[in-house]
Formats: structure tokens, C-alpha cells, sequence
């Protein structure tokens, strides 16, 4: 696996071959995810953020990648966001897809939980994904909202 090129992309973790998740690349790096053979893009970072890459699906589409738009809001995650999640995983199967968010805490949510319901990952395998950004840094720290919402994903 050829991902040493993204190592810069904010809080980048390869799951395998065919699935990266991260933080939100710049315009450049997203040049670096096509080389690195990526075919699609999902976004769990709804453009209205002030953080966000406004241009993103236009540059996506540009590099020659399929793109997936799913806004999740910080401060109110739901369960149709998840399914609309888990329906474009389904409809990228087989395609190197990259997935980020603004730092990778809504990703490693969402796809931990995906994997745990589609992929057949133990809550122990989700749980050390979930860590490896929340529990990195202080600031990261999953609060009321989030844990709840986790509940909810694993109920």
C-alpha cells in the first residue's frame, strides 16, 4: 500500500488497500489522493462549516473521482446519516474510496460502526479505530453527543 505520499493529509489512517480515512485534505492534497489511486471521495463535512473546502465537489470531480456528499452536523448526528453513509459504502464497493471530515472524528465514527454492522468488526476493532483520533489529543474528547450517538449506531 503506496500511501506514504498522504501521510501529510491531517489525521490520515489507511484501513486497507482499498479504504483511507482522514481530516480534511487542502485542494493540493487532493491531487495526492487521485495519485494514490483513489476513486471516489465521501465527505462527511457539510460545506457550510467555516473550515470547509467550498470548491471540494467540483475539484473531486475534476481529479476524475466519484464524489459523496453526506452532511453531518457537529452538533446533532443521526441515524439517516449513518444509513446514507452505509448505502454509499455499499454503492463503492470495490473502488479505493477515501473518506474524511474536518478532522476525522465523524469519520472513525461512521466507519467504525459500518464495519462493525457490514464488515463483520468486533467492538473492540471499532473501538481502537474511535481511539486512535479521539483519544490522541485532549481537545478530541468525545463528548455527551457523540457517545450517545455511538450507543445508538451499536444498539
Amino acid at each position: 500500500m503506496n500511501d506514504a505520499i498522504l501521510a501529510g493529509i491531517k489525521n490520515f489512517i489507511p484501513i486497507d488497500d482499498t479504504v483511507g480515512l482522514a481530516g480534511l485534505p487542502t485542494a493540493a492534497q487532493f491531487a495526492a489522493v487521485r495519485g494514490a489511486g483513489y476513486e471516489a471521495v465521501v465527505n462527511l463535512l457539510p460545506r457550510e462549516q467555516d473550515n470547509a473546502l467550498k470548491e471540494e465537489e467540483a475539484l473531486v470531480r475534476d481529479l476524475g473521482m466519484t464524489y459523496h456528499y453526506i452532511p453531518v452536523i457537529w452538533t446533532s448526528p443521526q441515524r439517516a446519516d449513518f444509513e446514507t453513509f452505509c448505502d454509499a459504502m455499499r454503492a463503492l464497493a470495490g473502488k479505493k474510496t477515501f473518506i474524511h471530515c474536518a478532522m476525522n472524528m465523524r469519520v472513525t465514527v461512521f466507519y467504525g460502526s459500518y464495519a462493525m454492522k457490514h464488515l463483520g468488526w468486533s467492538a473492540a476493532q471499532a473501538d481502537a479505530l474511535v481511539s486512535r483520533i479521539w483519544d490522541a489529543d485532549a481537545r478530541y474528547t468525545m463528548n455527551d453527543t457523540w457517545r450517545a450517538f455511538l450507543a445508538s449506531l451499536r444498539a
